[in-house]
């Protein structure tokens, strides 16, 4: 065993011997990985589980790691480990601890998390639970997890497997957290900073938010249906990939159940819109188990409408860019189109 590249390519790891149940990430396997992981690996922070040898910290260590954790609880494995580790240099920790100890001790956000159990045992679960429980994955991380081909690990509870990949007798899972998604709905005729504010908060509990402009074909529009998307989208544009613009035909519990998406979040301005609100969560939730969190409005976004939005729009009155956000743009050309249709 060697290193493959970096600081310490070519390096010789020494590997353990005499156990049939634990056996070293073998060399084709420890480059797919790192293939994987290639432009993110330096300055990472990397925890090597059921480290053995030592063989994917010191592989991440010589790639230009940040950071790595080192963890065994074996004597054999760490008399190993720490004569692999003589000469390294950098910023790693060895602790003799159990896994779930170690996790559980951990500090900060680390954003690789290899897990090789001995062969024919299924930890994933734990190991999961408990990264999930105390945050311990950075945004775009992965749990990596290396296990016998025989052994049939399903996707533990918040994560999802991205990447699957077979070497020998081993396979090697690639494993991120599942983004939480809410629907933000609404007629949106035009989306306007009040809107804006909504979707605001919703992103500080979620980390994408749909936002659904909702069909009701016993309300005349001002703004048709693709004007309406035009306007929220170019409104949300700066929040990327974060946010997504969709129109909702059917009743909204349909579409979020079909979606997998568990909650609506909503904004309420006042006494009447709040027991609006109350009675068409209980009406989502009825229907299709979706939980609705609510957003008061507060100080100037309290007063913003999307009826006196309309009312503004149609006088041309100024204060107008008062109400809206950075959709204006293209609701004043849609609205002077209109208006040169007498619309």
């Amino acid at each position: 065993m060697r290193i493959i590249t970096g600081r310490y390519r070519g390096r010789k790891i020494i590997p353990p011997e005499g156990n049939d149940e634990i056996r070293p990430t073998s060399d084709m396997a420890r480059e797919g990985i790192f293939n994987v992981l290639q432009g993110y690996v330096e300055g990472c922070r990397f925890i090597d589980l059921f480290a053995g040898s030592g063989a994917m910290g010191i592989e991440a260590l010589s790639r230009g790691a940040e950071e790595v954790l080192f963890c065994d609880t074996g004597r054999q494995s760490m008399q190993l480990l720490k004569r692999n580790l003589i000469g390294i240099e950098g910023r790693y920790g060895v602790t003799s601890r159990d896994f779930r100890d170690a996790l559980r001790s951990a500090k900060g956000k680390w954003d690789f998390i290899f897990c090789d159990p001995p062969y024919k045992r299924d930890y994933i679960a734990d190991v999961a639970a408990i990264v999930a429980e105390r945050e311990l994955l950075a945004d775009g991380g992965y749990v990596i997890y290396e296990h016998d081909n025989d052994v049939r690990p399903s996707a533990p509870e918040g994560f999802e497997c991205v990447k699957s990949k077979r070497y020998g007798r081993a396979t090697v899972e690639f494993y991120s957290r599942k983004k939480s998604v809410c629907a933000v709905t609404g007629s949106f005729d035009p989306f306007t900073k009040g809107h804006r504010y909504v979707v605001e908060k919703a992103l500080e509990q979620f980390d994408k938010a749909v936002v659904l402009v909702a069909v009701n074909p016993d309300r005349k529009r001002l703004f048709s249906l693709d004007e309406s998307l035009r306007i929220a989208r170019e409104s949300l544009a700066d929040l990327g990939e974060k946010v997504e613009v969709d129109i909702c035909y059917g009743m909204v519990a349909d579409y979020c159940e079909g979606r997998g998406i568990r909650a609506i979040v909503r904004g309420y301005r006042n006494e009447r819109d709040f027991a609006y609100e109350k009675e068409m969560s209980a009406y989502n939730f009825e229907r299709g188990g979706v939980v609705t969190y609510l957003v008061e409005a507060h100080g100037e976004i309290q007063k913003i409408s999307a009826t006196g939005v309309r009312e503004t729009l149609v006088t041309d009155a100024p204060e107008y860019d008062d109400l809206c956000d950075g959709g204006k743009d293209a609701v004043r050309s849609l609205m002077k189109n209109k208006m040169n249709q007498e619309i």
